[in-house]
């Protein structure tokens, strides 16, 4: 009886099996509590983690929307340039929009009713952009297709909204021998270059020769992009003389008749180069970056005050004269514009016959400049 009364005191009964289990029926070793720690830490990560899934899924909305305001905001830019300086003083500054506002102004004496509707540059410069934006759907990043066509499409809005505008503001210069007609040159060219910058660095596109460009470049990566897109801007603009001979009087001798001609071909030239100098400055910033590279047996002195001095860092690396064989150290250091001639002065204390080529930076990332960020 009493060992029967021992066995079973020795064997737990549900109570105590449940306290016992609480503590640890299983000694230290107890792989239990790492199961239950673990379970619980991938339910709490789990947990985080769909926590976090609609804070990314709205922040990857906001970022959107910011975008594409931002994107709406400069195709409203870009449409007030050609509304209000481009398109009124038959200016074709190259792209698809100079061959509309070429079109218009074609039309405008002939028909007014026309031009305004089925030849408006709202109409024309998205029609002339639809085989292109096709093409690029089919060959290109289908992200930049869709942002091109919204551009397009909104700047052509914007342009259909000014036109319904009544009494919205339009600088229309008049004689090609006044001074207004420079003042609406370098004020088109101007706002247009600062949209068109400003989309650049967002890795947009306006369209038309932009597209052009990058179908010729996919196909053929070594081929001259740039210079055939200026190639082709420069047909337009010469294009744009033959607006001169529109109701021309012949009677006003010959003066009048190069006059008529050459006036739109320089004037949208003007207007062109003008928006490429702003947006190339727009793009790649305001700062201008020098880069030193000299070769000098002093150079050790050099980067020394030149670290000491401008604070500016210096590289050597190791060169070999190939008409000597002589081996040399070459310093290569990116300065401020405004800091040339003090490194000039520099280099000509320590070493008066030192070798030195200078080149401009198109772009300077990294401690002491701007930092290294993406627009887009």
């Amino acid at each position: 009886m009493q060992d029967e009364t021992k066995e079973s005191s020795a064997l737990p009964s549900e109570e105590n099996t449940a306290v016992a289990g609480d503590i640890s029926p299983y000694g230290s070793d107890d792989p239990a509590p790492a199961a239950n720690d673990a379970a619980s830490s991938g339910a709490s990560g789990e947990a985080s983690a769909a926590a976090e899934a609609p804070l990314s899924v709205k922040r990857k909305f906001f970022k959107a929307c910011k975008f594409y305001l931002f994107l709406a905001a400069m195709s409203f830019v870009w449409a007030i340039a050609d509304y209000v300086f481009i398109v009124p003083n038959a200016f074709a500054p190259g792209g698809l929009n100079g061959v509309s506002s070429l079109i218009y102004n074609a039309v405008l004496p002939f028909d007014q009713h026309l031009a305004d509707t089925v030849f408006s540059p709202a109409v024309t410069g998205l029609v002339l952009n639809i085989p292109l934006l096709i093409a690029a759907f089919l060959l290109l990043d289908k992200k930049f297709t869709f942002d091109t066509l919204y551009c397009v499409a909104v700047h052509s809005v914007f342009m259909a909204v000014f036109d319904v505008i009544e009494g919205f503001p339009v600088y229309k210069a008049g004689d090609y021998e006044s001074g207004y007609m420079l003042l609406a040159s370098l004020a088109g060219g101007a706002i247009s270059g600062l949209s068109l910058g400003l989309m650049l660095r967002f890795n947009a596109s306006r369209g038309g020769t932009d597209i052009i460009g990058k179908l010729i470049y996919a196909k053929n990566p070594i081929s001259s992009v740039h210079w055939l897109i200026f190639m082709c801007d420069c047909v337009i603009v010469i294009a744009s003389g033959g607006l001169g001979f529109i109701g021309l009087d012949y009677s006003q001798g010959t003066n009048a008749v190069i006059t008529a001609v050459l006036s739109p071909i320089l004037y949208s030239f003007l207007s062109l180069v003008t928006t490429s100098q702003v947006a190339d400055v727009i793009q790649s910033g305001f700062q201008a970056s020098i880069v030193f590279n000299v070769i000098s047996d002093k150079h050790n002195e050099i980067a020394a005050e030149i670290t000491g001095t401008l604070h500016r860092g210096v590289t050597i690396t190791d060169g070999i004269g190939y008409y000597t064989g002589k081996e040399h150290k070459v310093l290569v250091c990116v300065v401020r514009k405004k800091q040339i001639n003090e490194v000039k002065r520099i280099i000509q204390r320590h070493d008066p016959s030192a070798f030195i080529y200078i080149t401009k930076a198109r772009e300077v990332n990294g401690y002491g400049f701007a930092p290294l960020r993406s627009d887009g």
